[in-house]
């Protein structure tokens, strides 16, 4: 039951916070600011190319999630986000990019196209096929990292996709300007297809208040996915593969159905205790979601690598400063990787369910909520890359397997 409310940020924008149940989500928005950083260029494992739109039998397309928020004084959610990561306690799940002064603070500063590049390597060295940005108006600083992806004249075979929050639609006078702006960005080569060279497209759909008020019931908003369908096939881009992403699969079957979409997904998987659930829980409640998911629509598989927002708890953010004290013990590499192959078998036995033969990731870059993939910053100064390289060995393993 998740619930949905809107606040302004800095720019005057609205922007997203939800609730499910007693647990409340909100991205954490990461970004890039600019300094010197040190790039380190690995060389553990090569980047490798699965097959895109893949046949039934072959492993899952697998992507993660960005929301990117990590550019300090961008924004007064990037200069909340350094200070989250702050106390020392956390200083583990600092980007790889970040410097910690000598006087103690934390400076998260990567608006540079140069840690964007880097983040590729290690996207490809972990496997993955594709990030899901979360989409915002490109005159935002939220927008810059999926703006320098577009243009990079190499991506190492890197795709991407966009999770658009639904209500950023607008209404009946307003939602064709987004519609084309997808549609563009549909059309780019880069652009990851599934079922047949169809694009993806997460709508991330939780509370509907604002849907209502825009568009009168959720039956309306279907003329945004008409048109968006109609658009893009006009244009040559293809029928988009549309994904109603919502915290209670139910709910999400029910939206997916109202405004035509085609499968179902979830943001994150939030919960945990007071005291910090161990994985075997949270796997738990993964395999759970998984399951119910694909009892009410063809899915997504979210797999998580996390959830813990207690840097926002200790050091509140202004978009929510009432966190719920719930959450997971951190994840060990070995754990994130073996949730990932879980989720790969359970692609695997259920086919039909999941036709797009996809998974995605929570998350690329959540550092202070949690959920993370990309290297954090060592103890010994240099990139943590850990949980790169578990990810990696994982699906380089079903690669070969397939071969």
């Amino acid at each position: 039951m998740g619930t949905f409310s809107t606040f302004r940020d800095i720019r005057g924008r609205r922007s997203p916070r939800f609730q499910l149940m007693t647990a409340t989500v909100v991205f954490g928005y990461l970004f890039i600011a600019s300094v010197g950083v040190t790039m380190v260029r690995t060389n553990y494992a090569k980047p490798y190319s699965r097959q895109e739109s893949p046949e039934k039998g072959s492993p899952p397309l697998v992507g993660a999630i960005r929301w990117d928020a990590w550019h300090g004084a961008l924004s007064d959610v990037g200069k909340a986000v350094e200070k989250t990561l702050t106390p020392r306690e956390y200083h583990h799940r600092l980007p790889w990019f970040a410097q910690i002064d000598s006087d103690g603070v934390v400076r998260i500063r990567g608006d540079d196209p140069k840690v964007l590049e880097q983040e590729v390597i290690y996207a490809r060295q972990a496997g993955l096929d594709f990030w899901a940005f979360v989409t915002y108006p490109e005159d935002n600083p939220l927008s810059l990292p999926l703006l320098w992806f577009l243009d990079f004249p190499s991506r190492r075979g890197l795709k991407f996709c966009n999770i658009v929050e639904w209500e950023r639609f607008g209404g009946r006078s307003e939602h064709r300007e987004l519609v084309n702006r997808l549609v563009r960005y549909f059309n780019h080569p880069a652009y990851v297809r599934v079922m047949g060279q169809r694009p993806l497209l997460f709508l991330l759909a939780n509370e509907d208040s604002q849907i209502l008020q825009q568009w009168g019931s959720l039956t309306a908003f279907r003329q945004v996915t008409e048109t968006l369908r109609q658009e893009a096939k006009s244009q040559g881009a293809g029928n988009p593969y549309i994904v109603a992403m919502n915290f209670q699969p139910s709910r999400a079957a029910q939206i997916c159905s109202q405004v035509g979409a085609d499968a179902i997904s979830a943001y994150a998987i939030v919960g945990g205790s007071e005291k910090g659930a161990p994985f075997s829980e949270a796997l738990a409640q993964m395999k759970k979601m998984w399951r119910e998911m694909i009892r009410f629509a063809p899915a997504v598989p979210i797999v998580s690598f996390g959830w813990d927002p207690r840097p926002r708890i200790n050091v509140p953010v202004p978009w929510y400063p009432n966190y719920p004290p719930m959450f997971f013990e951190t994840f060990s590499p070995r754990q994130c990787a073996e949730a990932l192959r879980e989720a790969i078998e359970f692609v695997k036995l259920h086919p039909d369910r999941c036709p797009s033969n996809t998974i995605i990731i929570y998350a690329w870059n959540e550092f202070d909520e949690g959920g993370w993939l990309c290297p954090t910053l060592g103890a010994d100064g240099k990139p943590d890359v850990r949980r790169v390289q578990a990810t990696g060995r994982l699906l380089r393993s079903y690669l070969f397997r397939k071969r």
